[in-house]
């Protein structure tokens, strides 16, 4: 797809499976940075930041043929940014607060190499059922979805029975606009 070696600032599997998926091939590389964006922030902002601000860690160890590519997702509901969950009680908490409503699934990607950058920002919206407190704990409790963004994975069960509708890119919602980033790619 690329004579460029890319380098995903990425340890989340899925955004591994749909770079896969879409024909990249890749190596995995990541830094812990925290994080933390200004307070001031608007919702919607906040995952490119956060994208830009994990990718460009590696920018000085980069190579001249490397290419960087790295992504952040947030759920928003009613302005309210809902990252991924600290425990168990967090994550019931998140999941009732989107049942029966839509919410925002925003994911943020930044692309780089040593002499340019882009960073872009996709938006799905997601319409979930009602469900009851048995049916968020026992997802909780059997997928724990402590690493995902609002504290749910729509390619697992509560995806099957819980969201009615979405309006915009599945694969945003799964951690990565591929389509997106594989035509950005291509014009890199």
């Amino acid at each position: 797809m690329t004579k460029r070696k890319i380098i995903l600032a990425s340890k989340s599997p899925r955004r591994s499976e749909l770079m896969r998926m879409a024909g990249f091939a890749f190596e995995v590389r990541s830094k812990d940075v925290p994080e933390i964006h200004p307070a001031n922030t608007q919702p919607e902002d906040v995952p490119a930041y956060l994208a830009k601000l994990k990718a460009s860690a590696l920018l000085p160890e980069l190579q001249d043929d490397e290419l960087l590519v790295g992504a952040d997702t947030i759920v928003i509901l009613d302005g309210k940014v809902y990252e991924k969950p600290t425990d168990r009680e967090d994550a019931i908490r998140m999941i009732s607060a989107l049942c029966g409503h839509t919410h925002k699934v925003v994911t943020g990607v930044y692309i780089a190499d040593k002499f340019k950058e882009i960073v872009f920002s996709e938006t799905t919206y997601v319409t979930f059922n009602p469900l009851t407190q048995e049916e968020i704990a026992f997802y909780v409790d059997n997928y724990k979805p402590y690493d995902k963004a609002g504290a749910y994975a729509c390619q697992e069960w509560i995806g099957a029975v819980a969201i009615r509708k979405f309006d915009g890119d599945y694969f945003n919602v799964v951690g990565l606009p591929i389509n997106r980033v594989y035509e950005e790619l291509k014009k890199f």
